[in-house]
C-alpha cells in the first residue's frame, strides 16, 4: 500500500491563519516604519536601536513565556496574550512622533512578540506528528510569510495613492489594527492545546543536549553583528530605490521567502535540516558582501531575492531543529533559551552595527556583517549530524 501523504493538522492550520492576519499588520507596519523615521530625522544609529529594541525584547520575553508555557502546559494562553499586546501597540504608532515615544511601542510590541513566539514554536511542534516537523513548520511559515507579502503590497498602494508623507504613515499604522483583531478572534475560538504531557520532568532539571547549546552559540554570534531588516531597506534607499517602492521591495523578497519555506521544510524533513540552516547562512553572508561593495539597482534586486532565500533555508528549518534536538516536553525551554541568547545579541548588534555605519561607513558595516555570518556558519559545521543520525533528544 502507498504511504498516506502526511496532512496538516488543523491546529497548525488554525495557528496559520492567525499568523498571516497578524503578519499582515505587523508587516503593513515595518514595511513603511523606515521611511517614517527617516522622515522624523532620525538617524541611522537611532533606527538600529529601535529595531534592536524590538528584536531584542522580544527575545528576552520569549525566555519567560516559553518557559512558563512549560510549566504549566498552557500554549494558548501565553499565545494570546502576547498576540494581543502587539495588536494594540502596533496602530499607536500613528500617535507618536518622538524617539522615546516610537522606540516605547516598540517594546511594547517586542513583549507581545516575545510572550507569543516560544510558546506559539512549542504549540506547531506538540500538534505536528514527529516525524514532519519540518512539514508543519514551513507551512506555518508559508502562511505567515504571505502575510508578510500582503501587507507591504497594502502599504505600497496607500503610499501610491497619498504619495509618502506623515499623514500616509500615520493612516497606515491605524490600520494595523484591523488585522490584529481578526488575530485575536482566530485564537479565542479556532486554537486548542493539545493533550498535556504526561509525567512530565520540569526542564530546570534537565539539561539540554550539546548539540543545541552549540546551534545556539553559532547564531548568537551572528545576531551580534547581523544587518536587520530595517537596515537593509535603508540601505536600498540610499542605493536608489524609491521611498514608495521599499514596501515593494519588502514585499518581493519576503515573497520568495514564503514560496520557498514549504518545500524547503518536506526536504528537511527527508534530508535533515542540517544541511539546509547551514547553507542559508552562507547565502546571508554572500548578500552581506554584496551590499557592502555599493552595487546597483539590478545587482541589488538579485541580493534581495538572495535575502529572501536566506529565509527560507534557515526560518523554519531553525526552528523545526530545535524541535527535533530536545525533548518534547522541555520545547518552550529551549525556543525561550535560543530566543533570549540572540535577543541580547540583536539589542547589542542592532545599534553597533548601526554606529558602524554611521560613523565608519556601510562598506564596513556590511563587511563586518559577512565576517560574524561566515563565523557563525562554521560554528554550524562543529554539529554536522552523522549519515542517518536521528535526534537521540541525549545531552
Amino acid at each position: 500500500m502507498p504511504k498516506t501523504k502526511p496532512k496538516i493538522p488543523r491546529n497548525i492550520i488554525i495557528i496559520s491563519l492567525v499568523a498571516l492576519a497578524s503578519g499582515f499588520g505587523q508587516d503593513l507596519v515595518a514595511s513603511v516604519l523606515p521611511g517614517y523615521l527617516l522622515a522624523l530625522g532620525l538617524s541611522r544609529a537611532g533606527i538600529g536601536l529601535i529595531d534592536g529594541l524590538l528584536q531584542g525584547t522580544t527575545s528576552l520575553f520569549r525566555f519567560i513565556s516559553g518557559i512558563l508555557s512549560d510549566k504549566y502546559q498552557d500554549r494558548k494562553f501565553f499565545v494570546f496574550a502576547g498576540y494581543a499586546l502587539s495588536s494594540v501597540a502596533r496602530p499607536l504608532i500613528a500617535l507618536a512622533s518622538t524617539f522615546p515615544w516610537i522606540a516605547g511601542l516598540r517594546i511594547i510590541d517586542g513583549v507581545g512578540k516575545g510572550t507569543k513566539d516560544a510558546p506559539r514554536d512549542a504549540l506547531v511542534a506538540d500538534s505536528s506528528p514527529k516525524e514532519s516537523t519540518g512539514r508543519s513548520f514551513g507551512f506555518h511559515r508559508l502562511i505567515d510569510t504571505a502575510g508578510s507579502v500582503l501587507g507591504p503590497l497594502a502599504a505600497a498602494g496607500l503610499l501610491f495613492w497619498l504619495t509618502p508623507s506623515l499623514h500616509a504613515y500615520r493612516l497606515i499604522f491605524a490600520l494595523a489594527a484591523i488585522p490584529g483583531a481578526i488575530a485575536l478572534g482566530l485564537i479565542w475560538f479556532g486554537v486548542k492545546d493539545p493533550q498535556k504531557i504526561k509525567n512530565q520532568i520540569r526542564t530546570i532539571k534537565r539539561p539540554m543536549p550539546w548539540r543545541f547549546w552549540i546551534f545556539v552559540a553559532a547564531m548568537t554570534v551572528v545576531w551580534l553583528t547581523r544587518i536587520n531588516d530595517t537596515l537593509f531597506l535603508v540601505r536600498a534607499n540610499d542605493i536608489g530605490v524609491p521611498s514608495s517602492w521599499i514596501p515593494v521591495l519588502f514585499a518581493g523578497f519576503t515573497l520568495l521567502y514564503a514560496l520557498l519555506s514549504y518545500p524547503i521544510g518536506i526536504l528537511s524533513d527527508r534530508f535533515g535540516k542540517w544541511p539546509f540552516l547551514t547553507a542559508g547562512w552562507f547565502v546571508l553572508a554572500a548578500v552581506e558582501f554584496g551590499f557592502a561593495h555599493n552595487p546597483n539597482l539590478t545587482v541589488a534586486l538579485a541580493l534581495f531575492a538572495g535575502y529572501g532565500l536566506f529565509y527560507a533555508l534557515t526560518e523554519g528549518s531553525g526552528r523545526a531543529y530545535i524541535a527535533d534536538l530536545v525533548k518534547p516536553e522541555s520545547r518552550g525551554s529551549a525556543y525561550a533559551i535560543f530566543y533570549t541568547f540572540i535577543g541580547l545579541a540583536t539589542i547589542v548588534g542592532g545599534f553597533f552595527i548601526g554606529h558602524v555605519w554611521d560613523t565608519s561607513s556601510p562598506h564596513d558595516a556590511f563587511q563586518l556583517a559577512t565576517v560574524g555570518t561566515i563565523f557563525g556558519a562554521i560554528l554550524l559545521l562543529l554539529i554536522r549530524p552523522k549519515k542517518n543520525q536521528a535526534p537521540t533528544f541525549s545531552s
